[in-house]
């Protein structure tokens, strides 16, 4: 497992969870004007240094407020790698900065966040409280700021004990509260720590879009680290999007930063990033350098939180190559120092990685306990996510081993926590955002260009206006008429042109752009169309291409995609033009037949392998074997001639899809009967289909394929 979170379907067993750089990256600090303003009524934590006037101003030399500046961003850039010496440097500097100014609102907020982030138990919540109190005083300069600050540094501390869902609400007020006029150094911190906590969640489009905002904040700061680690931030993301040259070349550009700047910390970040995305893409010796050249830089500064997370990549890398026993001494090693750093997400991450490794040496009792302690803290934690990613590795790994039970077990509770699954078009949205950044820059540079030539041609027209409007005075009101006309057939023509341009966005949405099959949203629209009171009527088939992540991993990922190109041209020519197709997510499709002969749901279901499995895929000079796992049913369904609404149908075909898988692949599992009278009864019999075809209230078929017909 590595401190990642990729994409679902074909890097199930890659990347699991990401243990974001953010988490530990340093916030670059908030660059302000520098002016004392120190007032009677400030709070007892908040007050001017001892012998400093009250109820007057005092300017401070602008030497020494540089000064100031200077040292607690040093010790800022401290903290990423030695946060308790760090914040005793910052401590020893508190009292030499004034009440009120914008030095002590920069160390206060440097000095909680690091704290909060190392987890160092209080401190993060001293400063917060200090902020706090300063924030309650609005008369005081810079109250907003403060107030924005204290949320923040509580953010990050709840964000590190686990519950994510409170971190975002508590990010997102804090940035709604951070006045507009902040330095792009203060804002940095706020825009990349809700960003973080967003990738954390799940929620992978809203981090592409603030961390691409950290990225432009970072940049015009200037700080080598912070630019370095804003580019590994967003490498995370786009990595998780499946999007790997884009990853890739943002983690370079964070590694060629790093490395001109001297910046130790950041570098290990960088080559971390860079390692993962390497791996993913086939590059699995580039992938173990550039985790060791992470490792000895973590080494070199010091960063002992970034070496136990560095620790346990290269644990998952030993256990991607089947060396279980090094799998296994480096998670122990990890989980060691994790807890003792008490830091959950590389502790979540040592414990997932030591349980497959002792799936992986055929301990497997122990090793699912291992797992599971890992899901129970995920589900503490509130990351679904984390839960379902974690459950599926462990699926993977316990079918390895032979225990088809418990991988079935656990690919079930997958499936019921895939958050992912409920919005497959999340890579398709990033993506969208990427072009956008590019699409409205040209449009603004287009849009001024027209504007000017519209000054200018109005100017003239207004001189030519007033030199013959005496003249002209009866023409232009005969001629007010036809340009009035004119006018109105631009308008007609131009609406038409929008009503084309909205029918065609409504294509593109509808399609995936990949195989050109129907998606989810189009899929839904139809179920309106074929369904009569939300009950299915026809044949639904659920397909999923066997083993797709060894295509991916031994042939590239460009082959990867082609092979789903030529699945759905095969699908298309196997079925009816009125049959419905759809790419329901990575490499699995959905089928719907609106009218079958009671037998002919097995023929088809026969057809269907022997398209996709008979004949081997020419990709390329490759010549690629591809099989299908199959589940399918008719509704309504036998013998009560049960009405079944869509998601259940779809839900009970996925099951019998599993069952296909566990019982060899390149098969088919149609289901015939259920014992049902009611949604409840079938509810019961789809979470245990396997149970009710042994006891007999429900009757299956099991289809062969053709490499099961050819070994035969």
């Amino acid at each position: 497992m590595h401190s990642y979170r990729p994409p679902g379907g074909a890097s199930r067993a890659l990347a699991r969870r990401c243990l974001s750089v953010a988490v530990w990256a340093g916030l670059a600090g908030a660059g302000a004007d520098v002016r004392a303003d120190v007032r009677a009524e400030a709070p007892a934590d908040v007050q001017a240094p001892t012998g400093a006037p009250t109820g007057e101003r005092r300017a401070v030399p602008q030497t020494a407020s540089t000064d100031a500046t200077a040292r607690i961003l040093a010790a800022e850039r401290l903290g990423r790698a030695q946060p308790a010496e760090a914040a005793r440097q910052l401590d020893a500097l508190l009292p030499s900065t004034p009440a009120f100014s914008a030095e002590r609102l920069e160390l206060l907020t440097v000095n909680g966040l690091t704290s909060a982030i190392a987890g160092a138990e209080g401190a993060g919540e001293r400063s917060a409280a200090q902020l706090e109190a300063w924030g309650n005083h609005p008369s005081a300069a810079r109250a907003p700021h403060a107030a924005a600050a204290a949320l923040l540094i509580r953010a990050r501390a709840v964000q590190q004990g686990g519950n994510l869902q409170r971190a975002d609400a508590l990010a997102g007020d804090a940035l709604a509260r951070l006045p507009a006029d902040a330095p792009a150094r203060e804002r940095y911190r706020f825009v990349f720590a809700l960003g973080n906590i967003k990738e954390e969640s799940g929620k992978l489009e809203d981090a592409v879009r603030l961390n691409h905002e950290a990225l432009a904040l970072a940049d015009a700061d200037g700080q080598a680290w912070c630019r370095s680690e804003a580019r590994s931030s967003l490498a995370y993301n786009y990595f998780g999007a499946a999007q790997f040259e884009r990853s890739r070349a943002l983690a370079l550009e964070g590694v060629a930063i790093a490395e001109q700047a001297l910046e130790w910390v950041a570098l290990g970040r960088a080559q971390n990033s860079l390692s993962i995305v390497l791996s993913a893409m086939g590059d699995r010796q580039g992938g173990r350098r550039a985790r060791e050249l992470a490792l000895e830089a973590a080494r070199r500064a010091g960063a002992r939180s970034d070496e136990v997370r560095y620790l346990a990549n290269l644990s998952d890398f030993f256990l991607k190559t089947g060396d279980f026993k090094t799998a296994r001494a480096q998670a122990e090693r990890a989980l060691v120092l994790a807890r003792e750093l008490r830091d959950i997400n590389s502790e979540t991450i040592a414990l997932t990685n030591l349980g497959l490794a002792h799936i992986g040496l055929q301990r497997i009792e122990l090793g699912k306990r291992v797992v599971n302690e890992a899901i129970a803290i995920e589900e503490r934690r509130g990351s679904m996510i984390g839960v379902s990613e974690t459950a599926g590795e462990l699926g993977l790994s316990l079918e390895r081993a032979g225990d088809l039970r418990g991988a079935v077990a656990a690919y079930h509770r997958h499936r019921a926590t895939d958050t992912r699954l409920q919005d497959r078009d999340q890579q398709k949205a990033i993506l969208a955002i990427e072009a956008q950044y590019e699409a409205d820059r040209r449009s603004r540079a287009l849009a001024l260009l027209e504007r000017e030539g519209e000054i200018k041609a109005e100017q003239l027209r207004r001189r030519d206006l007033q030199q013959w409007l005496w003249w002209l005075l009866a023409g232009v009101l005969g001629l007010s008429s036809g340009v009035v006309a004119l006018l109105y057939r631009r308008v007609r023509r131009a609406n038409r042109q929008l009503a084309r341009s909205n029918e065609r966005l409504r294509l593109q949405s509808e399609r995936d752009p990949l195989t050109g099959l129907s998606n989810r949203r189009f899929f839904q629209d139809a179920m309106g169309r074929l369904a009569a009171d939300a009950k299915l009527d026809g044949t639904v088939y659920l397909l999923d291409i066997d083993h797709f992540k060894r295509i991916n991993d031994r042939h590239g990922h460009a082959a990867g995609d082609a092979v789903l190109v030529e699945v759905a041209a095969r699908l298309r020519a196997t079925l009816r033009d009125d049959d419905l197709i759809v790419r329901w997510g990575g490499e699995e499709f959905l089928v719907v037949v609106p009218a079958v002969a009671p037998d002919g749901g097995d023929a088809l279901a026969g057809r269907l392998l022997a398209a996709l499995g008979d004949t081997a895929f020419s990709i390329g000079a490759q010549r690629i074997t591809v099989t299908a796992s199959i589940g399918f049913a008719s509704f309504p369904i036998g013998p009560a001639r049960l009405r079944v609404a869509w998601e259940a149908a779809v839900e009970l075909v996925d099951n019998a899809m599993y069952l296909a898988k566990t019982h060899g692949r390149d098969r088919a599992c149609g289901v015939r009967t259920l014992q049902a009278r009611d949604a409840a009864a079938l509810a019961e019999i789809t979470h245990a289909l396997e149970a009710a075809w042994r006891s007999g209230r429900a009757e299956l078929t099991l289809l062969h394929g053709g490499s099961e017909r050819a070994a035969a």
